[in-house]
């Protein structure tokens, strides 16, 4: 092994070495050189599932606004008009069957039958959505609700006309 024996010497060989390994939080060398931005790694999400349709949905549709055609609040005697909260529980049968059973918060209760149609995710076989098409047995009344996943809230929604709020639905039984 040699020794250095000149300060000066030993100095440049220091500074010298020190410059060859660098440091990645140094300048550029240019003056106009950007730094390169650090790489980031995005992690996809992968898509919310349902694994089985089939069987009973439950979810609560909260009281709202009853709103004129111009999507204003209707107003009676200086009073909001409110729909009622209501309980909706659906069972989607997996021979196209569907029924909903409406529990609405002053007690009385609405059922419906009918049918459901399925939407795919583009290039698969699996369901994104139900859409049923449902009869009021009572009365006869058409009503339509679609229990779709969003994918933000990763959840079922149940979407009735625009005039409702959606809400989420839970699948509570097979």
């Amino acid at each position: 092994m040699r020794t250095i024996k000149n300060p000066l010497l030993l100095a440049v060989v220091v500074l010298l070495g020190a410059a060859s390994c660098g440091d990645a939080t140094s300048k550029p060398d240019t003056p106009n050189a950007k730094p390169a931005p650090p790489v980031q790694t995005v992690q996809t999400e992968t898509p919310f599932q349902v694994g089985n349709w089939f069987g009973t949905w439950t979810g609560l549709r909260p009281a709202y606004p009853l709103l004129n055609p111009q999507g204003e609040v209707i107003v009676v005697r200086g009073r909001e008009a409110q729909v009622g909260a209501s309980t909706f529980t659906f069972t989607i049968g997996a021979m196209g069957q569907a029924e909903l059973t409406q529990s609405h918060d002053d007690g009385r209760v609405a059922n419906f039958a009918g049918t459901w149609k399925g939407r795919l995710r583009p290039g698969t076989n699996e369901l994104t959505a139900i859409v049923c098409d449902l009869t009021a047995n009572s009365t006869g009344a058409y009503r339509q609700f679609a229990l779709m996943i969003d994918e933000s809230q990763r959840a079922v929604l149940c979407h009735g006309t625009s005039a409702e709020p959606a809400f989420p639905v839970t699948f509570t039984a097979p």
